[in-house]
């Protein structure tokens, strides 16, 4: 399983002066000859039962890997996918035989609609690499979750060399370091000289570097997987699809002007928008940094561990900003991303959307209480995991109250079922007043907890009396928090 890995650490690189100006299919025919093989190669060399995984996809060869890339097959979806081939030719005329035009289409399993209309002439259904793994980890990986988490996270691409200390020229490389699957070191080997090879790394395909500025650059359709985009200046680039670029690095990629209908999945990112427009984007996992500076952020979507997003003279509308670890979901990685979150859309005035974050931040911060109260494999005080218990319990009844403000209805129905429950009581109660009255026992109730008097009722049950003594106390409290939920919106989230 582990080799001397040269072939794959060698740095391809590319000019972006000349493929940015190459035709979608001239490139990817480049990358199907000269690339895609060698990152196949490494997949079979480094992840674990990847042979096994291919030989149980029924109809999916390596010739499919090869000609669509690897990363479709292998990245995480939660379900099945289904792979079309179909003739997407048409005629304006009957007696006119339409051109064979062959489209390609990965549909998640949910999102398969009627498939009638395709001239449909390959169909295959498949569950990807890291699915397959997930739905074998009882026997295929000791660690199960750990060891799937572990893997998913080594696709984002974090290796990174450099001959200068700018990186403006940097080359980008994906190593699994997974232990499991590491060899293991004897003494002897530990005592001796001899070197112990690493798990090889795969050398990303480079094309940026050096800052290079492009103007009217085509990015079209070209497959951008696996991929180093790093240090590149876009002026006006031109896409003419929806483009999705999966397992890549574009750092400190700058792009002036606009980009529409890109998809970055698990991607290292550290992009510049300047005078220019993200619109229906979407960036899932991976690490990002986004940097818009008198731009607009439009119908675009963000779902990562963290959030971090700068805006100057930038409008944001409609966007959607959503917590994700599909593997290892952290209560305080959660409650940071709602932060950010609400920090953001309260600085620029969408005080509903910094309310739902300020929730959710508070919902994550009480799970996060329980997750330290009941971690029996935490070195923590028993007073410091006491105080976490407390802290949960607190927040749980406010969440369940009033929703820490955001939830003024939930007053309303708890003071309801309070009111209720009360007249039910003394409804039943053989030594109460209002015994077998329903109205009265309504009526009484609704009186101790508003401190509204509707009638002259007098209980003569002492403990039903002490009860509504108690009960007006949390009426009081009731519209003092119900005043404050209502002004909520208005009130600084920072």
């Amino acid at each position: 399983m582990f080799s001397n890995g040269n072939r794959f650490e060698e740095n391809i690189k590319l000019s972006p002066n000349d493929w940015l100006f190459w035709k979608d299919e001239e490139f990817n025919n480049w990358r199907r000859e000269h690339d895609f093989p060698r990152i196949v190669e490494f997949l079979f060399d480094s992840l674990p039962y990847f042979s096994l995984w291919l030989s149980e996809q029924k109809g999916l060869t390596e010739q499919d890997l090869l000609f669509h890339g690897p990363a479709r097959f292998i990245r995480f979806y939660g379900e099945d996918v289904a792979y079309l081939e179909h003739d997407a030719g048409m005629s304006l005329f009957k007696d006119i035989r339409a051109p064979k035009i062959v489209r390609y289409e990965f549909i998640e399993e949910s999102n398969i609609k009627n498939l009638r209309r395709l001239k449909i002439l390959r169909q295959l259904r498949f569950t990807s690499y890291i699915d397959w793994a997930f739905a074998n980890s009882a026997w295929a990986f000791p660690n199960k979750i750990k060891d799937i988490r572990e893997i998913s996270l080594f696709f984002t691409p974090s290796g990174r060399t450099s001959n200068s200390l700018d990186y403006l020229n940097s080359n980008s490389y994906i190593q699994f370091n997974i232990p499991l699957f590491m060899p293991s070191l004897t003494l002897e080997a530990r005592n001796s000289r001899a070197s112990v090879k690493a798990p090889p790394r795969l050398g990303l395909l480079k094309l940026g570097g050096g800052g290079v500025e492009i103007k009217n650059g085509f990015i079209g359709e070209k497959n951008l997987e696996f991929t180093n985009i790093d240090n590149l200046t876009l002026i006006s680039p031109i896409i003419t699809s929806f483009q999705t670029i999966t397992f890549s690095t574009l750092r400190n990629l700058t792009v002036t002007g606009p980009v529409h209908a890109l998809n970055l999945y698990q991607c290292s990112v550290e992009l510049f928008v300047k005078n220019g427009e993200l619109s229906s984007c979407k960036f899932e996992h991976g690490e990002q940094v986004i940097d818009l500076n008198n731009s607009s952020f439009n119908r675009s979507t963000i779902s990562s561990r963290k959030l971090n997003v700068k805006l100057f003279a930038t409008e944001l509308l409609d966007c959607k900003f959503e917590y994700s670890n599909p593997f290892n979901f952290s209560p305080k990685e959660n409650e940071d991303f709602h932060n950010s979150a609400k920090m953001i859309f309260s600085h620029l005035g969408y005080a509903d959307l910094a309310g739902e974050h300020f929730l959710m931040e508070k919902k994550a911060e009480r799970r996060n209480m329980w997750k330290l109260f009941s971690n029996i494999k935490s070195n923590g005080a028993v007073r410091t995991r006491f105080y976490a218990l407390f802290r949960f319990l607190w927040m749980s009844l406010q969440e369940l109250y009033w929703g820490y403000g955001e939830k003024p209805i939930n007053i309303i129905l708890s003071s309801i079922v309070i009111i209720l429950a009360f007249s039910t009581l003394g409804y039943f109660e053989q030594s109460s007043s209002t015994n077998s009255d329903a109205m009265k026992s309504l009526i009484f109730a609704f009186k101790s907890y508003t401190n509204v008097s509707l009638s002259d009722i007098k209980q003569t049950n002492e403990a039903l009396n002490m009860l509504g003594a108690v009960m007006s106390f949390f009426g009081l409290i009731s519209v003092g928090l119900l005043i404050a939920a209502l002004s909520s919106k208005s009130k600084d989230y920072n």
